[in-house]
């Protein structure tokens, strides 16, 4: 935990004013101002909520910008405004769903503070994005991870219970209880009770559960499901369930071995030049939440103080055995790996069609080897998967064009004529591998592969480019490797982490120029130096993702 500073209002502060004396703000500047941070709300990408808030009675207000994890963002807004009735701070708070965070703290418009569910997860976000913030700061409160359902099973340890075959779960990208979760199974390896291959081994076959599965994690729809489920939730979300249906048969319960708790922390994300007044401001609200007014604000969420006294009116788990969590290093490790391994697939797919795809590789041609692996490919990417299709060889899209677009990347589970993408895309296939001639425009289809991807990245998802050739640059036309290098270097974001996946089908493949153009995205390169390879070659490069993690 961070250093706390004082939680009385600051020096620094102005001056409250006497009734009489009190001066509101006025209204032409208010407005403006409420515009600008309403328009930059909206253009601020995955932002599902913004709350502004509407106070007066200071002589200088102070504004501040908050982003909150989406499922603590209700909460966040009512304490901010508590605390603006008593102090001078005007907060703006935006709910912002886990998996946009990282461009949300890049944009243009990103904000002081950041309400997080864990401690882990600010770590997470700034070790991607090279950040240098002194540690995460003081919790507003926490929330035990619980599993609730109907006719629960016995839960002896967090092992049982993610790989309970009818148990939902929402992936990282939508929420940290999932993380929690895995903490607790990862204190099972340091206990000896469990090795951490075996745990890799069950969070793979949960992955692979939760990406080819449309059930949701809603309390609702787990109360009303007819055979008996159960969903991993907070005690805070299963408390507003309980108050909203008190006759549902929905119980909770926590494996033997004890739980983890989201712990609602506040982290001074504000560049240099504002990080004294977002401390201020974090002090202000941690101040709110000693008074009776903060602390129903969060006895009624539902939320534990932050030393996780139960709830003083019975709900919830009550009195429960809180883990004691693994060494800092191993739960980052194994939180990296478990983002990877759930954030689904969003790949533009781009396949080398020019003339030297038809050369013989063993009594059939190179094209129908890549064929035939490509359509076993598409047939083992979970239904969560969304895929973009192009064909290249040279001038293919028409004069000065080397690549053509097939499809677009779209979920390959959308269904258009009556025909899944997953169909459409197989048909595709067939077809651009069974028409190849011309020659090879690799570099100029690269850079605008990437840049496609680019500009329509999905935080949602896992970005990526999978660039299949045969060949070398035969484009005299096109830009110089050592261009598209440095293109690609100069594109590279870490808010926006784009790995091209290089593969080369034969000999004739240009190694060190795939091998650059992947290093370059922070991707990696692959040689089927068979073209009978190319399927688990496909494949490898496919799971790279978690071995980069």
């Amino acid at each position: 935990m961070g250093q706390h500073r004082n939680a009385a209002r600051p020096a620094s502060d102005p001056p409250r004013e006497s009734a009489g004396s009190r001066r509101r703000r006025r209204p032409g500047t208010r407005a403006r101002v409420g515009l600008s941070l309403v328009l930059a709300a909206l253009l601020a990408g995955g932002v599902y909520a913004v709350w502004r808030g509407g106070h007066g009675g200071c002589s200088q207000v102070r504004p501040v910008s908050v982003i909150a994890d989406q499922d603590v963002a209700d909460y966040v807004t009512a304490l901010s405004k508590q605390t603006e009735a008593d102090s001078c701070f005007d907060f703006t708070v935006q709910a912002v769903p886990p998996s946009h965070t990282s461009e949300r703290l890049t944009d243009r418009n990103a904000p002081q503070i950041w309400i997080a569910e864990s401690q882990a997860r600010v770590r997470q976000v700034r070790a991607a994005l090279g950040r240098t913030w002194a540690d995460v700061g003081p919790s507003l409160g926490v929330s035990p991870v619980v599993v609730a359902g109907r006719e629960l099973p016995a839960m002896p340890a967090w092992t049982d219970v993610l790989t309970s075959p009818g148990l939902r779960v929402a992936p990282p990208a939508r929420s940290d209880v999932s993380n929690a979760a895995v903490i607790g199974a990862l204190s099972e390896v340091s206990s000896g009770s469990l090795t951490h291959r075996e745990l890799v081994e069950f969070l793979t076959k949960r992955a692979l559960m939760m990406n080819d599965n449309d059930a949701s994690p809603d309390l609702a729809q787990t109360a009303a499901a007819p055979a008996p489920t159960a969903t991993l939730t907070t005690e805070r979300a299963y408390t507003e369930f309980k108050r909203a249906h008190p006759a549902s048969d929905l119980e909770v319960a926590v494996p033997r071995s004890g739980t983890v708790a989201l712990d609602y922390r506040a982290a001074n994300v504000a560049q240099p030049d504002d990080q004294a007044l977002a401390g201020d401001a974090i002090d202000a609200l941690v101040a709110t939440l000693q008074t009776d007014s903060g602390r129903r604000i969060r006895e009624e969420m539902g939320i534990r103080s932050p030393d996780g006294e139960p709830p003083a009116d019975g709900t919830g788990v009550q009195d429960v055995t809180v883990i004691k969590q693994p060494a800092r290093e191993l739960v980052d490790n194994i939180l990296r790996k478990w983002t990877a391994l759930t954030q689904p697939i969003r790949a533009l797919v781009v396949q080398d069609v020019s003339g030297s795809m038809a050369l013989d590789a063993g009594g059939r041609s190179r094209a129908a080897f890549l064929r035939e692996a490509s359509l076993f490919g598409l047939g083992r990417f979970p239904k969560n998967t969304a895929l973009g299709y192009w064909e290249f060889s040279i001038d293919r899209g028409g004069p000065g064009q080397d690549y053509r677009e097939v499809m677009p990347i779209a979920p390959i589970s959308e269904i258009e004529g009556g025909r899944t993408n997953r169909d459409r895309l197989a048909d595709s296939i067939r077809d651009t591998l069974g028409h190849v001639g011309g020659g090879t425009g690799l570099y100029d289809t690269a850079l605008a592969a990437f840049k496609t991807v680019y500009d329509s990245y999905d935080p949602a998802y896992s970005n990526s480019v999978i660039i299949m050739t045969d060949g070398r640059n035969e484009d005299r036309d096109s830009i110089t490797l050592g261009h598209l290098v440095s293109e690609l270097n100069i594109m590279k974001n870490p808010a926006r982490r784009i790995p091209i996946i290089a593969v080369g089908i034969s000999e004739d493949a240009d190694a060190g120029a795939l091998k650059q153009i992947a290093e370059a995205t922070g991707g990696s390169s692959f040689i089927a130096r068979d073209p009978k390879d190319v399927g688990a070659i496909l494949l490898q490069a496919v799971s790279y993702r978690v071995e980069a993690a």
